[in-house]
């Protein structure tokens, strides 16, 4: 398979692994319909990304910090993740097979189940991915933050999946085994951190962390109020009478732990957390068609005349305006089945009207 834009490391792991490379692929190919999925409604709608050659880094918005950057990078980097997972478990992969860490010794009846393989599939997602992004600045690290925050949708989402064993079902024993969530659950869960993604600069003095942009800005303290002499005297030895009182009390000290306690809260505040996405770039509008940006623009889009999500024809259409036109579409409906073992169906036409953006 043809695939360029590789980087050198990851024609490496090519060689070295050709089927768990055509796995992540198909994983990449997943997310890009799972991203279609989530952002239909949006101006944006991941479109874009399905290109002739099967990867999505050719899209102008792999290479920007948008906020649409970030939810793509992060959502590739799941369907890579969920991808290898399952196809380790399916026996599709010669490198890697069942995850047998959490099965104990092996039983006196035919074990049936195989866990998904999380940790390899965590582990090939972050070698294939990420090494492309080698360099200090900070489209790379937020590139690296967000293909993280991507992989724990999928490890923070693993659940468990049981059989039962006995007599017509009873249940008397039952065998269980890890396996991920389904991809549509994981796409859910990062559409979300999508809408309560953090704006992000890169602070250089602390190892070149990812610093929220709110908070980094110092706040200006208030200029005190003059005051005499001999009352700035009466005032400080006041104080040092009431301190020698306070320290020795018991809601001093708790006091003083809720102050450590609100500081330490504060500084966490400043760093986004690792299943966070961030970016550092307003996004634009996405009105209008450009190349430069990977906009189609919304002209032709279906919108909801009467919803006040984003699909509305007043926030899809940029205020353009709407046309409605009148639609027939052809269904199946009315089926039955027959035994055995077919089923007919009659062809219903339905006339409906729509309002698409001018």
């Amino acid at each position: 398979m043809n695939y360029p834009y590789l980087s050198t490391a990851q024609l490496e792991l090519c060689k070295l692994y050709p089927d768990v490379t055509a796995s992540a692929i198909q994983g990449v190919q997943v997310a890009v319909h799972e991203c279609q999925h989530q952002l239909k409604t949006h101006r944006w709608n991941c479109s874009t990304l399905e290109t002739k050659n099967k990867n999505p880094e050719f899209s102008p918005v792999f290479k920007r910090g948008y906020r649409e950057t970030a939810f793509a990078h992060a959502i590739s980097a799941a369907g890579v993740t969920h991808q290898v997972s399952t196809a380790c478990s399916l026996g599709k992969l010669r490198s890697c097979g069942c995850d047998m860490t959490s099965h104990g010794p092996a039983l006196s009846w035919e074990w049936g189940g195989c866990s998904h393989n999380i940790e390899f599939g965590d582990h090939f997602a972050r070698k294939f991915l990420d090494a492309k992004d080698t360099a200090k600045d900070i489209q790379a690290q937020i590139n690296l933050h967000n293909h993280r925050a991507g992989r724990l949708a999928v490890i923070n989402n693993v659940g468990r999946t049981c059989k039962c064993h006995g007599m017509s079902g009873s249940c008397e024993m039952k065998t269980c085994w890890k396996s991920t969530a389904d991809f549509r659950e994981v796409g859910t869960v990062l559409k979300e951190k999508f809408k309560a993604a953090r704006k992000v600069i890169l602070h250089n003095t602390v190892a070149n962390s990812l610093v929220t942009r709110d908070r980094h800005r110092r706040r200006r303290r208030r200029p005190k109020k003059p005051v005499s002499t001999t009352t700035a005297m009466l005032q400080k030895h006041s104080r040092m009478e009431t301190l020698k009182i306070d320290l020795k009390t018991k809601h001093n000290r708790q006091a003083h732990k809720g102050r450590k306690k609100r500081k330490r809260k504060r500084l966490r505040g400043r760093y986004p957390r690792q299943t966070d996405l961030v970016y550092y770039e307003k996004s634009p509008s996405f009105c209008d068609p450009d190349p430069e940006i990977d906009s189609l623009g919304t002209t032709g889009r279906f919108c909801n005349r009467t919803g006040s999500d984003v699909d509305n024809c007043n926030t899809l259409c940029c205020g353009r305006g709407y046309n409605t036109l009148r639609v027939r579409r052809t269904e199946r409906c009315n089926c039955k089945f027959y035994w055995c073992c077919y089923v007919l169906c009659d062809e219903c036409v339905f006339d409906e009207w729509v309002t698409v953006c001018k």
